[in-house]
């Protein structure tokens, strides 16, 4: 059966060394799980039986935390690291023509299912910040019309949270091999074409890349 639901766990975990040297980013406990349990519980809340996960930094080890996990398929990039855009298109073959892509470090209670009920081939969960501290996004009128440094001008009071729900046509517009971004690829073709959506989240979101950020979040 095809995935509904992509995982996001093949980064490298730079900024979280010296933790990430003998543990993958997405595997370290937070409120005594892995992430990736907490991630999982996420799309399998919303009704994602079948998920894919990527690897690749440190990769046997989210092998093994898969294993017994039914439903869930890794699939390992090699012999180099693929990114958002190339994770998603060498696994291409395992996904449903509409599934949703949360990031392996970021924990959150998105609503998933009302993401997959907005009308676009590509619908991101945005979020509010007071703090331009995330590029910022432009959404009008519930569709996004810009993102800083990508396409178009962002709006430093909205950011992209990392989560979202896409058609797989949409990777039609990434490169079929090799790294590569979805962002800087499918999304900045699709954005001023007006075909992105975005819906607004204002429940929990932590974002678990830095040190300190780990700190405050894994209790």
């Amino acid at each position: 059966m095809a995935a509904t639901a992509f995982l996001l766990a093949a980064g490298l975990g730079t900024r979280l060394r010296p933790l990430t040297l003998s543990q993958p980013k997405p595997l370290l406990p937070v409120r005594g799980r892995p992430m990736l349990d907490h991630v999982l519980d996420h799309v399998r809340a919303h009704g994602h039986d079948e998920v894919v996960v990527n690897a690749f930094w440190l990769a046997d080890q989210v092998v093994e935390w898969a294993r017994g996990k039914a439903g869930v398929t890794v699939i390992v990039e090699a012999p180099a690291i693929l990114g958002t855009g190339g994770g998603l298109q060498h696994a291409r073959h395992l996904l449903a023509e509409r599934f949703c892509v949360c990031n392996g470090d970021i924990l959150s209670d998105v609503d998933l299912t009302a993401l997959w009920k907005e009308p676009a081939p590509a619908v991101m969960s945005v979020r509010r910040q007071v703090q331009p501290i995330h590029t910022g996004l432009s959404l009008v009128e519930g569709v996004v019309r810009g993102l800083d440094r990508v396409v178009g001008v962002g709006d430093p009071g909205f950011h992209f949270t990392g989560v979202h729900v896409l058609d797989r046509d949409v990777l039609d517009r990434v490169p079929p091999t090799g790294e590569s971004c979805i962002v800087r690829t499918a999304y900045k073709a699709l954005i001023p074409q007006g075909k992105v959506r975005g819906l607004l989240h204002a429940g929990a979101w932590t974002d678990i890349g830095t040190l300190a950020e780990y700190e405050a979040a894994r209790g």
